[in-house]
């Protein structure tokens, strides 16, 4: 199953597939093979996710809740037109008839029509043959993969296994030689793909925990065809109907992801409220969304065996798909445990007297914040002084959370499994209890807090001078939201009154304003912050940092919560202003505590790209015409850069580029130092080109980030240690106290390597529990487990409400233009969502899609006799309902749209020029026939699919009309 850890015997290389495409992958030959589609025009490799990513690094979040981040660097692309393997770790083999071992990652990937082994659907390449494994012991370790010996026989003919009598380096030769084979082999036939089969089950995967799908109780009125991975309605109308009463021991499960296998439950084991309505009928049984868990797959079984855990609801309801999303992806709770809430201090809570005298006193300091509305978790605040006419200091103030969350305690450990706080549409699950995020850590205006602080003496060109980090006590003055800050910036304000804007058609108050400031005084300071944050910004751009700024959709709820509009979030100079000192305080933390602590320090990576993907990109822009540079991060921003000017009249244009240009990018990952302690060149951050990267600034809501201001106390307090020694043996004329070898401007590294600094340091590390390197490499290894669980939630939260805003909306019409076609199927980006999607129409009865080879073109009009299926068609054929909406042009105003669901016609009708809704722009229908090639404007229809008793998606079909319909 997907995820599983395997091993997998190869066949012959006379035996493997054949393909249309290349596998071919010369930067990583653990990566991915991918078959390519028969499409013009688009690169053919990429798929149709319809997710949003973008590689710019910045300093805060992803989630629409507080600083809009793109920290999200693109996921390996998967191809929805065959099945796949991730390879990830060693691999194993000898060329020709010999077997291969590998530690395999599984990622099955849907299938249309792939036959792997003579089996159709996603599961027959990975159906494990345990039947000759049944009897296995004496674990043999082959580098860091687990393989087994049978019991009392020989390993299989052309297993690789590790030798006792050879060395640990003879062993590791053995195994390079073994995957420079395999490797020569792929990249000798780029046009195969390996085939093979599972012989055992190494480690299983934790997706078996948690497998949610539908009761398959009323096989009467429908089936669902597993092979091709679709859900289809056997009905011309689809009708609830009471299923038969349980009679039988025996149900079928239906996963609703469609990579999972359909699963046996045993009525005896169903949960109690599930098994009774069973029993007597209930027609909702079969609609009712349920969690599993894979309980076993025997050897001599079709099917696997699940138990039921629990109901979660009816499908189509959004809490039930939430709690469905939530189960998949393992997603804490929003309750805490009592042993938390046992670690929290006593309220009314007041800074004790200790820290007072420890920490620098800032609160006479004009601090404010700048968040979104909504946010209540507030984790950083600005501040900025004037030194001379060439010098300004700039504070970054970040929440200590540290201080309130003691290493191990039952809170530490919470907070570690949660990793992350998530955030939903309609809420947020914490990371940390709400008597810390919202209280006592948030740095909310007003009230004393405890804070980390960086602050640097910046010169007018936006450089450092000189910098201090140390613990703080603030007190924020105001709490501004982007918008706020905006209109400061675009002289929106009139401050004579202080209280309200005077000059725009909307009055805005303006939040309370705490101490002896002034608003004048404020805008001011946002106006400063903003001239540095620009200069800098053009440092990091120059200096080869790149960003790719994806569309993201953000949804209008109504008063129950309920997605009714959609609407483009839209970046501002003051979004900019916060995000480029948040980069920076990263960037000095992260240089800190890999200097001192250069075998346990956290910090972030960024891979560069896959050079493969990255390639076809720039191959894909120079056959339609574009000029890409993919030398480096910043040729590659300098390259888009131009696009969006040559571009600027066509702006969806440019934002399929965009799209196209993240699929090469590689997730961003948290690591140990320690790990790659000899290959410091792989600590860098692609993106941010910088050497140095960490999370420091959301102690909130990562706990990376507690980690790190772990790593940097224990580096301050030995810098109090080792100055007192370092100092006296400098040349230069510093003084014990103005000396700072670990947070000043530069690091002094020969303090740490003296024999007293170590000791020191070993002290400090122990003091604040730093974790050490088989220990924080774990964390990290989780952390990033999580950090991607909760991505794939939003995405999923996302596609959720997209589907109910297009539900109740009863259809969308948009815009969109075509990526690539093909013979069989086209891709689009569909303008209104900012999404790709697929639109299938070979073996279509009622239309005539043409394909013309030469020219890479497609020609669709209606079919000549709607009652004759199009030659090539054997059997089955799709329904044009499925590929377009048709319409007459002579009777359109009276004539009813199908637009929501297979084979239903909605009441609501649509007028010659249909507005779009949330947008002023109207779409009309495109006349056939039609000539579609690469980047053809074509309107499409959005509809929702599945719901009660199917997986909710949105479907897109063509817009057109006829006279001859």
């Amino acid at each position: 199953m997907e995820g599983d850890t395997v091993a997998v015997q190869l066949d012959p290389v006379s035996f493997w597939c054949r393909l249309k495409g290349s596998n071919n992958n010369k930067q990583n030959p653990n990566a991915t093979c991918f078959a390519k589609d028969q499409c013009r025009g688009g690169l053919e490799s990429y798929p149709s996710t319809g997710s949003e990513s973008c590689i710019q690094e910045r300093a805060d979040t992803e989630d629409s809740d507080h600083h809009i981040s793109a920290d999200q660097v693109q996921d390996e692309a998967q191809s929805s037109s065959s099945s796949a393997v991730n390879l990830q770790g060693h691999a194993y083999s000898f060329p020709s008839k010999k077997i291969e071992v590998q530690q395999m990652h599984v990622e099955m990937v849907q299938s249309e029509s792939s036959t792997v082994n003579g089996a159709r659907g996603p599961s027959a390449v990975f159906e494990p043959d345990l039947q000759a494994l049944q009897s296995l012991s004496n674990v043999v370790d082959i580098g860091h993969l687990q393989c087994q010996n049978y019991k009392g026989k020989a390993m299989p003919e052309g297993v690789l296994t590790r030798s006792d009598s050879l060395s640990e380096n003879e062993n590791s030769e053995v195994i390079s030689t073994a995957l420079a084979q395999v490797t020569a082999i792929l990249d000798s036939m780029p046009n195969k793909r390996p085939t093979g089969k599972v012989v055992h089950i190494l480690e299983k995967s934790s997706r078996r925990r948690a497998i949610v799908g539908f009761l398959d109780v009323n096989l009467g009125n429908k089936h669902v065809a597993r092979g091709s991975g679709q859900w289809e309605d056997s009905s011309q109308k689809y009708r609830k109907k009471a299923p038969p009463k349980a009679k039988g021991e025996k149900l079928m499960l239906i996963p609703a992801d469609n990579r999972f296998p359909k699963m046996v439950v045993f009525v005896k084991h169903l949960p109690d409220d599930v098994k009774k309505r069973l029993q007597e009928g209930d027609a909702t049984v079969g609609s009712e969304l349920l969690a599993a868990q894979v309980d076993e797959w025997k050897a001599d079984s079709e099917f696997p065996s699940a138990v039921i855990k629990q109901s979660l609801g009816q499908g189509g309801e959004i809490e039930a798909q939430t709690a469905a999303i939530l189960f998949q992806h393992a997603i804490h709770s929003a309750v805490f445990p009592p042993a938390c809430h046992d670690c929290l201090p006593q309220v009314p809570w007041k800074i004790p007297d200790e820290e007072l005298w420890k920490r620098k006193d800032l609160r006479a300091c004009r601090i404010f914040s700048i968040d979104p509305p909504t946010a209540k978790d507030l984790d950083d605040a600005l501040s900025i002084e004037r030194l001379d006419d060439d010098l300004v200091r700039v504070g970054v103030h970040i929440a200590d959370v540290s201080f309130f969350v003691p290493p191990d305690s039952a809170l530490d450990k919470e907070a570690q499994n949660r990793s992350t706080s998530v955030y939903l549409i309609q809420r947020v699950l914490p990371m940390l209890p709400g008597l810390l995020c919202e209280e006592l850590c948030s740095l909310n205006p007003g009230v004393d807090r405890l804070a980390f602080s960086v602050i640097w003496d910046l010169n007018s060109s936006g450089h450092i001078v000189d910098q201090w980090i140390g613990r703080t006590i603030i007190r924020s003055c105001c709490k501004l939201t982007y918008g706020h800050a905006q209109d400061m910036l675009d002289g929106l304000f009139d401050t004579k009154d202080g209280q309200k804007i005077g000059i725009t058609e909307k009055k805005t108050l303006l939040p309370e304003l705490h101490g002896e400031f002034s608003w004048e005084q404020i805008i001011g300071d946002i106006r400063a912050l903003h001239g540095i944050a620009k200069r800098m910004r053009e440092l990091r751009f120059e200096g080869g940092a790149l960003k790719l700024d994806n569309s993201k959709l953000l949804f209008v709820l109504d008063g129950d919560g309920n997605p009714c509009d959609s609407i483009f979030y839209e970046h501002k100079e003051s979004n900019m202003v916060v995000e480029e000192f948040m980069l920076l305080a990263n960037m000095t933390v992260a240089k800190v505590i890999s200097g001192v602590f250069p075998e346990c320090a956290l910090l972030r990576r960024h891979p560069e790209p896959n050079l493969r993907k990255l390639k076809e990109f720039e191959e894909f822009c120079s056959k339609n015409g574009f000029e890409l540079d993919t030398s480096s991060a910043g040729a590659l921003q300098l390259s888009l850069e131009k696009l969006r000017e040559a571009l600027k009249h066509d702006p969806v244009l440019f934002s399929v580029l965009l799209l196209y240009a993240t699929k090469p990018m590689q997730l961003a990952k948290y690591f140990c130092t320690g790990e790659l302690r000899d290959s410091e060149n792989e600590w860098a951050h692609y993106a941010l080109a910088t050497p140095f990267y960490t999370h420091f600034t959301s102690p909130i809501r990562r706990y990376p980030d507690i980690v790190v201001h772990r790593t940097l106390a224990a580096a301050l307090e030995a810098e109090e240690i080792i100055c007192g020694v370092a100092a006296d043996i400098k040349e230069s004329g510093s003084s014990r106290g103005g000396f700072r070898c670990f947070s000043g401007p530069a690091l002094d590294k020969e303090a740490a390597e003296l024999s007293a600094g170590q000791g020191v340091l070993a002290m400090v590390a122990d003091k604040y529990k730093v974790p050490q390197l088989s220990e924080l490499v774990a964390v990290a290894a989780h952390c990033n487990e999580r950090k991607l669980a909760s991505r794939n939630v939003r995405e999923a939260t996302d596609k959720l409400f997209l589907w109910a805003m297009v539900k109740r909306n009863q259809g969308l019409l948009s815009d969109a233009r075509v990526l690539n076609v093909g013979p069989k199927f086209m891709s689009v980006y569909v303008s209104k969502i900012a999404m790709e999607r697929r639109i299938y129409y070979d073996e279509i009865d009622g239309l005539k899609a043409e394909w013309l080879e030469a020219i890479g073109s497609l020609v669709l009009d209606i079919a000549q006799s709607k009652l004759l299926p199009q030659k090539h068609c054997q059997g089955k054929t799709r329904n044009s309902r499925d590929v377009a909406v048709l319409v007459n042009p002579a009777h359109h105003k009276n004539q009813a749209l199908e637009i929501d669901g297979i084979n239903e016609v909605e009441e609501r009708v649509y007028s010659d020029k249909t507005q779009v809704i949330g947008s002023e722009k109207e779409i009309e229908p495109a006349v056939l026939p039609i000539i579609l090639r690469p980047f053809s404007s074509v309107p499409v229809s959005l509809h929702a699919v599945g719901g009660e008793n199917r997986p909710v998606d949105v479907g897109v079909r063509l817009y057109l009309s006829s006279y001859l319909y």
